[in-house]
């Protein structure tokens, strides 16, 4: 009788896993995603820099995240060990240490190179493809706890920043967070996905000519199309939510009270998944688009109902996160998880990348009323593409039935 390894053995993370995970998410999102929200006006103030140029490394990032997804889930889906997510701390340290040590924007551009090939290794995507891969049971909770974990990062790496920023300079800054990355990051995707020398996986990878099929369905270019405008109008609203807000004749003060409550409203969405626990992925998206939509209506409407309008639309955008890692399990099941959940990333992410281009062009060429009606309508094509996404989803379950 074949050995089986200890991750199938186990079949589920435990809580220790989970609580590790979810600090892994928190240090390498803070690496990457949130570090120019702490850095930037430093950098731009000693390089001389433009806004535009140094914001738009990190488009650079999640384009080049983007376009390595794919080969990311083709990897993990093939391979036993998850060296993809295990290297991909010391990565972003590399990518760090070139942006500290930048004379010119040629490195400092370089280095944010570095950063998005990190991303696409070690962010929710590869994770929540490298679990669904290697554990059998409770995936969907585990991928829940992870993302409520890991919902603290914009607020801890912030604070954590921001402090050794205050103490050490911006270059300084990086070559910490870099040493933090290394020491960290290995160690814990070593320990969660372990493996025992002369195991194999017992999971069966698809050959590559019936994922090609996958990726030709109906199905999956409708999850690619609802993926997609839900991160294009998530993006575009938080990159431009002051603007918004002070278009409403919100005074700034009052501003920053209600955008502090967008982070805590993400966190809330992950308990709030636990607690509704029993709806279906497909439902659980369809709550999650209507009620972005309905908190875009509230903070676009008045003044008064901004910080209601940011807490929902909080709790719609964390819950849309889990769904980017629940419902291609839900519909594809384990067997082709890490190969669909890298596919259905690189749209998105590309998206992702244009969206501050594309939010600022409709703001400045047509105003902030038309770009409001531009994302309101995206938004409700969204919830449509919802009903279409379900149908083809019962019919993607009966042809497999019939198979």
């Amino acid at each position: 009788m074949k050995s089986v390894p200890q991750s199938i053995e186990s079949g589920k993370l435990n809580f220790l896993e989970v609580l590790n995970l979810g600090i892994a998410q928190i240090i390498l999102w803070g690496g990457s995603y949130f570090l120019l929200s702490v850095l930037a006006k430093d950098i731009i103030a000693e390089m001389s820099w433009s806004y535009q140029q140094v914001y738009g490394c990190l488009s650079l990032a999640l384009l080049v995240s983007g376009l390595l997804l794919p080969l990311v889930g083709r990897t993990i889906q093939q391979t036993d060990r998850n060296a993809v997510l295990l290297f991909s701390g010391l990565v972003m340290a590399m990518g760090l240490i070139i942006i500290g040590s930048s004379s010119n924007f040629l490195m400092f551009a370089s280095g944010w190179v570095i950063i998005g090939t990190a991303m696409a290794m070690g962010l929710y995507d590869a994770l929540f493809a490298a679990i669904g891969k290697r554990y059998s049971f409770n995936v969907a909770k585990s991928i829940v706890w992870i993302t409520l974990v890991s919902s603290l990062a914009p607020s801890v790496s912030w604070l954590f920043t921001s402090y050794i920023l205050d103490s050490f300079g911006w270059r300084n800054t990086c070559y910490i967070y870099a040493i933090l990355l290394i020491i960290t990051i290995f160690p814990i995707h070593m320990h969660v996905f372990k493996n025992k020398a002369g195991n194999k996986s017992i999971l069966k990878d698809e050959t590559l000519e019936s994922s090609v099929e996958l990726f030709r369905s109906k199905l999956y270019y409708l999850l690619s199309a609802n993926f997609t405008l839900g991160a294009v109008i998530t993006t575009t609203i938080i990159i431009h939510l002051i603007e918004i807000l002070l278009h409403g004749k919100t005074e700034m003060s009052m501003v920053l009270i209600v955008i502090s409550f967008l982070g805590p409203s993400q966190a809330m969405a992950r308990v709030m998944e636990l607690i509704i626990g029993k709806k279906t992925a497909i439902e659980m998206s369809f709550i999650s688009t209507t009620i972005i939509f309905l908190g875009m209506v509230l903070i676009f409407a008045s003044p008064i109902l901004a910080i209601p309008g940011v807490i929902v639309f909080g709790i719609g955008n964390g819950m849309r996160s889990v769904l980017r890692g629940t419902l291609p399990l839900s519909v594809y099941g384990r067997d082709n998880y890490a190969l669909i959940i890298g596919r259905l990333a690189r749209m998105p992410l590309l998206a992702q990348a244009t969206a501050p281009f594309l939010g600022g062009y409709l703001i400045q060429q047509f105003g902030m009323v038309f770009f409001l009606c531009v994302i309101s309508f995206m938004a409700i094509v969204n919830i449509f593409l919802i009903a279409l996404i379900k149908q083809a989803i019962e019919q993607y379950k009966l042809i497999s039935i019939h198979e």
